[in-house]
């Protein structure tokens, strides 16, 4: 069943929940305007394992580029419905964890969440590869 709403009211305005959809939705306008280069945005912005596994890859990234992607996939969707589900599920739960934690703890829940995912995603890639 898809939630329509949460009947807990927030105490506090959510800035950060609310900043989160609104940069999440800015990065998708983005990423629908490449055009044809939208496999390179994503290559570039999203998760890649290879850009961590693979040397040539590595190095053509750089240690900066590579950190970056660990955060800018977060804000990557792979359509419209994507984006829809995952920020209508931000919007009804976020404003409750960011009341319960505060804008500043939500925040590093967010992005500690979302590298940690990273990781397990691309953990469970490398080790997909090695039993091929």
């Amino acid at each position: 069943m898809i939630p329509l709403r949460d009947t807990i009211r927030s105490q506090n305005y959510p800035v950060v929940n609310n900043l989160l959809i609104g940069i999440n939705v800015l990065v998708f306008l983005i990423q629908l305007s490449q055009g044809p280069n939208l496999d390179r945005f994503v290559f570039t912005y999203g998760l890649v394992p290879a850009k961590f596994t693979h040397p040539a890859l590595s190095a053509y990234f750089g240690l900066a580029g590579n950190l970056f992607s660990l955060l800018s996939f977060m804000f990557l969707h792979g359509g419209f419905l994507h984006l829809l589900g995952n920020m209508w599920s931000l919007y009804i739960f976020g404003d409750n964890v960011e009341d319960r934690l505060g804008p500043l703890r939500f925040l590093l829940y967010f992005l500690i969440l979302g590298v940690g995912g990273n990781l397990a995603h691309g953990l469970t890639s490398a080790l997909d590869l090695l039993h091929q």
